[in-house]
């Protein structure tokens, strides 16, 4: 994005995928005074997109045997029975239901995370005499604006079988690295729980990061698992969080937290920035890299190298149009400056010009003699200098609100 503006903020937008039409012109049509019409652009409504699901991995238990004359409980977690069709839009908060797979869901900013624990009654003689299944269920909720969160745990006993009818249950959590439990008990003491019973409550975590600094922490849980009047198995049963959470005071004016691996999505309105957002658009779709759709961008944070990709790219070869065909004409880069794929030499990309005519966007050369190819590995819109500002303040915007840090990947929708 070419920008009068040298200093880019940043923020987040969440996963949405759109879909469009791109309909390249049927023939080598003439335009205006530029070059020649290549194609037209439609854009639909997004769809929501989806946040992402990953496998539980089985925990430790150890083999239940007779305990010197006495009854013996003993505990595990069960190995994960995880889906992937059962999933939740990255708009909302995570929602944890006690029924469901065993499944860690995620995005941006929340998870839900589904274990099961079952315990197993064996008497003296090393029988089977009755069985107890609880129901794990952890729910985080991050910030874009602080390093400490919260989770909201709710074990509930599912199925008892023979001669267990409660359980008591305890439990702790904990993070790696330099993460600080500021509560680790959602309650306290031992919950005995009948069936169809439910324990709940909290547990807060928080990062002290320095200016710049960037910290990855799993969370850890440890239940102490019994039944009245047996003795309970040591060690009893402990799981993690399954998947990192990543805190930074490396974007923006505060600390805050994310899953790395749920990758953000900017979104650009076609209704605010008009041409900017038809010519990343048309990139994705006419060009066969396909940036920011099929290929994700990687953020690049140094703003020095940023302007020697914008030099390259929109570089004396840009020669603007004059207001009659573009009012306050600029240079619109895309893949954008501000990322790795940035930086291509401008002449070796399509060089275009989306204008708005008899209700629907036109795509056109913006040179005769540099003809539009569609194997170009990059665009120079012919672009109003507002729409260009204002798309690349939405950038700006997303790299804050999402932490997208130096390397990460992210995606690009236009929508409506």
């Amino acid at each position: 994005m070419r920008r009068r503006i040298t200093t880019l903020a940043v923020c987040a937008a969440v996963v949405a995928a759109s879909t469009g039409m791109w309909t390249p012109a049927a023939s080598a049509a003439p335009g205006h005074d530029h070059g020649r019409l290549v194609g037209t652009v439609g854009v639909t409504a997004a769809r929501p997109a989806q946040e992402s699901t990953t496998p539980v991995p089985s925990g430790s238990g150890e083999r239940c045997t007779a305990a010197r004359g006495k009854t013996k409980f003993c505990v595990r977690s069960d190995p994960a029975a995880f889906r992937d069709d059962d999933r939740m839009s990255t708009r909302d908060a995570a929602t944890c239901a006690v029924t469901g797979p065993v499944e860690m869901r995620y995005h941006r900013f929340g998870s839900c995370l589904k274990t099961a624990v079952t315990g197993t009654l064996v008497n003296d003689k090393g029988a089977v005499i009755g069985t107890g299944t609880l129901s794990m269920v952890h729910s985080i909720t991050l910030s874009a604006t602080s390093s400490a969160f919260e989770e909201q745990t709710t074990v509930t006993l599912s199925n008892v079988t023979g001669q267990v009818t409660q359980v008591a249950v305890s439990l702790t959590a904990s993070c790696t690295a330099g993460c600080v439990m500021t509560k680790a008990s959602p309650w306290t003491g031992a919950k005995l729980l009948s069936r169809g019973q439910s324990a709940s409550g909290t547990v807060n975590y928080s990062e002290t990061l320095a200016k710049g600094a960037v910290a990855n922490t799993r969370t850890k849980y440890d239940a102490y698992v019994t039944v009245p009047n047996a003795v309970p198995a040591q060690p009893n049963v402990s799981w993690d969080g399954v998947i990192d959470i990543r805190c930074d005071n490396a974007v923006g004016n505060f600390a805050g937290c994310v899953y790395p691996g749920a990758r953000p999505d900017l979104e650009v309105s076609l209704s605010l920035y008009g041409a900017a957002a038809v010519t990343y658009y048309w990139a994705q779709v006419a060009l066969p890299d396909g940036w920011g759709a099929e290929t994700p961008l990687r953020r690049l944070a140094s703003d020095s190298l940023a302007e020697a990709n914008r030099r390259s790219t929109c570089d004396s070869s840009f020669v603007p149009f004059p207001d009659e065909i573009v009012v306050d004409d600029s240079c619109d880069e895309y893949p954008f400056a501000k990322t790795y794929e940035g930086g291509t030499p401008g002449g070796l990309c399509a060089d275009i010009v989306p204008l708005f005519e008899d209700g629907q966007w036109q795509i056109y050369e913006a040179n005769p003699n540099k003809p539009v190819t569609g194997t170009e590995k990059c665009v120079r819109g012919h672009v109003p200098l507002g729409e260009n500002e204002g798309a690349g303040g939405e950038l700006g915007r997303f790299t804050q609100a999402q932490r997208v840090l130096d390397l990460d990947p992210y995606t690009v929708t236009v929508v409506n």
